[in-house]
């Protein structure tokens, strides 16, 4: 699990437990109808707005800033790589076959066996490179989903806030009615504004955060994998390696 996702959670879990207990937060915060203006209309806007499919990964994109990074550090992936490469200046290429399949969420033995098929440093590179890339548009597309619901929801927060202005104005010879329609106002931006600094920011940010590690780790299998194909020693490896570091 990632340890800095679940203490931000708790972080906020205990900031709003602490509001409520202090009475600095109260119960007249929940309206049902800001929270139905807000989130239904966002996610109206966001069917409308975006493909399914991306709405499908965006949901797995959701639960992948709960797991540890897949494609591990780069700091414990370099003695891999270094062994492989001493492994291949004994053996020879076909070391390759031995590749551990669970380093680099797989793609250390995807690109030993890319390089074994073919035994083409080039068009090796730009195989992997284009499976990279491939996985960085996907995810890409996942943190615009993330950030286009941020921009949205705090949108629709005021037009609930406009609803309830237009309630208070409607009404202003009674009183009774101007309590519930302020509320209505105040607590539909606060619904957007929450919806958006608080939940869909901070997926976007951690999702490109992930994306960008994963780029990283994969781009050293590559260097490596190529490295050892051009018959570089290990500590010829290993100092190429560190340069991701």
């Amino acid at each position: 699990m990632d340890v800095a996702t679940l203490a931000g959670i708790a972080v906020a879990a205990g900031l709003i437990v602490a509001g409520f207990v202090g009475n600095q937060v109260s119960v007249s915060l929940i309206n049902m109808h800001g929270v139905v203006v807000v989130i239904g209309g966002t996610l109206a806007a966001t069917l409308i707005n975006t493909p399914l499919k991306h709405i499908a990964m965006a949901v797995s994109g959701f639960f992948w800033i709960f797991r540890e990074d897949d494609a591990g550090s780069p700091e414990k992936l370099i003695p891999v790589i270094v062994a492989l490469a001493d492994q291949s200046r004994l053996r020879g290429i076909g070391a390759f076959k031995e590749a551990d399949t669970n380093v680099a969420n797989g793609f250390l033995a995807r690109a030993a066996t890319a390089a074994l098929e073919y035994n083409d440093s080039n068009f090796v590179r730009q195989v992997l490179e284009q499976e990279i890339n491939h996985r960085v548009d996907d995810m890409n597309e996942v943190a615009n989903f993330y950030r286009t619901v941020g921009v949205m929801a705090p949108m629709f927060g005021l037009l609930g806030t406009l609803i309830g202005i237009i309630g208070v104005l409607k009404d202003l010879s009674n009183p009774e009615s101007v309590g519930p329609a302020m509320a209505v106002a105040i607590t539909s931006a606060f619904y957007g504004i929450f919806l958006s600094n608080m939940v869909c920011g901070p997926i976007a940010g951690k999702i490109r955060a992930k994306v960008w590690m994963e780029v990283r780790v994969k781009s050293m299998v590559l260097e490596g994998i190529l490295e050892i194909m051009k018959g570089s020693g290990p500590l010829v490896v290993e100092r190429r390696l560190q340069a991701y570091l």
